[in-house]
């Protein structure tokens, strides 16, 4: 039965660490969290079925207006101005230390992302940005004959599932909103690149409680189909390459690409993601082994210049037996 499940959210202030020549490199952020948890990077994933109506409440402890948008929802944004009648958000916001909340119901399962839709310029940059994910109905968490991404006959069925959230940073940026201090967003250029909130070779750390809580890396027995539910939150198109192997792209933005009148399912060795975009892809590893996933763009695959670092992370195949298949990679 439809459910209404209830989400509040935080956006703090808060630090990463970036690779650097000298040790990890302190960066400010400001990100959503779950109640006393620090600031996350990406911010906590949403996940909710198909039917549901999913309200957030967002709290605000920064010292600007802070908002929320659901691209691929059926939410109306409605901007808003100040006193001054400049713009200020794509849609209700809240002050600093105040709170506003948002409902619609998830009619469609998909990928999807949602960000701060007041002045995304720095705030998405900033990390203000997570994922969304509608589940079909039906879905049984414990019963993997019922697990796919978009529902019967899609094409979508599943045995390991793993999220991996394409971002950028630009250091300079960061500081000098953390500061007050005046930038020029036409000057962007990123100097950190990450899955997850992570540069490699953090991304193939377990999951933590840090402001950077997700790894990337991702385990999975031979012939388990593997789904990846990619989304660039990043300025940049990023052309995620998969070590060779091939994978069958099975979804854009929340659409499923396989229908009963036609199958438009494709496969690639390489996907590129648009800033924004999402992409859900299959893969079958037929031979154990370790299988590196990283932006074809080398510089985006580098900490400071060295490589391997920044947008990388790895499949690990193992024979089957050697590992039980799980929801989660």
């Amino acid at each position: 039965m439809p459910a209404t499940v209830i989400k509040h959210i935080w956006a703090k202030a808060g630090t990463i660490a970036m690779p650097g020549a000298g040790g990890p490199v302190s960066i400010p952020v400001w990100g959503y969290a779950m109640d006393s948890c620090p600031s996350m990077i990406p911010g906590p994933t949403l996940d909710v079925t198909a039917g549901d109506t999913l309200q957030v409440v967002l709290h605000n402890t920064l010292a600007e207006p802070v908002s929320m948008i659901f691209p691929g929802q059926p939410l109306v944004p409605r901007s808003e101005e100040d006193a001054g009648d400049r713009w200020v958000s794509f849609t209700a916001h809240a002050e600093p230390q105040d709170s506003v909340a948002y409902a619609f119901q998830a009619a469609r399962p998909g990928t999807y992302r949602y960000e701060s839709g007041t002045h995304p310029e720095r705030q998405v940059q900033m990390g203000l940005a997570g994922v969304l994910i509608v589940r079909p109905a039906g879905l049984d968490p414990v019963d993997p004959a019922t697990w796919t991404a978009y529902g019967t006959g899609t094409g979508s069925e599943y045995d390991v599932e793993r999220v991996l959230v394409l971002g950028e940073v630009d250091s300079r940026l960061h500081h000098a909103v953390a500061s007050g201090l005046p930038h020029d967003p036409l000057d962007y250029a990123p100097d950190g690149w990450m899955i997850n909130g992570r540069a490699f070779p953090d991304t193939l750390a377990p999951d933590n409680d840090s402001s950077q809580p997700l790894g990337a890396r991702v385990t999975a027995t031979t012939g388990q189909r593997v789904l990846l539910r990619c989304v660039n939150t990043a300025f940049y198109p990023h052309a995620l390459h998969f070590g060779g192997l091939s994978v069958r792209v099975v979804a854009e933005d929340g659409y499923p690409l396989r229908t009963p009148a036609l199958d438009a399912t494709y496969e690639k060795h390489t996907l590129t993601l648009a800033p924004g975009q999402t992409c859900d892809v299959i893969l079958t590893a037929r031979a154990p082994g370790e299988y590196y996933i990283f932006d074809r763009d080398l510089y985006h695959a580098t900490n400071e210049g060295e490589f391997p670092g920044g947008m990388m992370t790895r499949l690990e195949v193992v024979p089957r037996g050697d590992l039980l298949g799980s929801r989660h990679a």
